[in-house]
């Protein structure tokens, strides 16, 4: 548990900080050169966090688990969960007395914790699923990556809009429909591209529910991101900012998984279901 403990720490720091620095750095350069940020730096945040998270999970567990000597590696460990709890109390304090980050202190730790609730109920499905049929999860990063990255665009536009003129632009709806019809032509590419580089090939029934499961899945989030944003001013005044995005990745992730998960059972029961691995 300590290893568990230390590593999820150091990983959640690091990335943390990487990530931040990162995006600071991505939305100067895009506004220097006059590009929306709400189009650009959230969708690679979204993509880049995962890759990160990974690297660096895989690093620090790497290191810890190499320490051979038991009592050592707890040692080591405890000695990483204290120092990043005595830090706690300074940083928040720091915080605090930051005019632009106090509140995402106020008002950041819900979201936060509702999604990673959320994304914990999203392992468990993935635990069942990947039992029976464990070909449907090398599908599953890409309807939940490409539903979480098109929600948390809209999210991020209409948490702008809302914020400069307390209203959304209707011109936002019609984003909103640009990005559903975005939705088959960009799914049918990266199909493509997974079919021409793995081995694993499903039936054409698989391919037309996958489809059917990101339009609704994206047509959930986005009606989701409306009223997200609309019912900021009614949830003690909080920056839509700070807690739409969390919640719709988390569910955009939860939706995916579970509309595939419960069309690949209906599909098996129905004796439609079939998957060939090339050799």
């Amino acid at each position: 548990m300590l290893l568990v403990g230390a590593t999820a720490v150091v990983t959640a720091s690091l990335v943390s900080f990487t990530l931040g620095s990162l995006m600071c750095a991505i939305v100067l350069i895009v506004k220097h050169y006059h590009f929306n940020p709400d189009n650009i730096a959230t969708p690679i945040a979204a993509s880049i966090g995962d890759i990160v998270t990974l690297t660096m999970l895989s690093v620090a567990a790497n290191a810890l688990y190499n320490i051979h000597d038991a009592e050592l590696r707890n040692g080591i460990c405890t000695i990483v969960i204290m120092i990043y709890l005595a830090v706690i109390p300074p940083l928040l304090l720091y915080s605090w007395n930051n005019f632009y980050a106090r509140p995402a202190v106020l008002q950041g730790w819900a979201p936060i914790l509702l999604s990673m609730l959320i994304s914990s109920g999203v392992g468990i499905i993935m635990s069942k699923v990947a039992v029976k049929y464990p070909s449907v999860l090398t599908f599953l990063p890409i309807i939940n990556g490409v539903g979480g990255n098109l929600a948390a665009v809209q999210a991020s536009r209409l948490s702008t809009s809302f914020n400069l003129h307390n209203k959304i632009d209707a011109d936002e709806v019609k984003m909103s429909l640009i990005l559903v019809t975005m939705l088959v032509p960009g799914h049918t590419i990266f199909l493509l591209i997974e079919y021409s580089i793995t081995n694993l090939h499903m039936e054409m029934p698989f391919y037309a529910v996958y489809l059917l499961c990101a339009l609704i899945q994206v047509s959930m989030l986005l009606t989701l991101a409306y009223l997200l944003v609309l019912m900021s001013p009614h949830v003690n005044d909080m920056d839509p900012d700070l807690y739409s995005i969390p919640i719709l990745t988390a569910m955009g992730d939860f939706l995916g998984t579970s509309l595939l998960s419960i069309s690949v059972i209906a599909l098996d029961e129905i004796g439609w279901y079939t998957e060939h691995v090339a050799t």
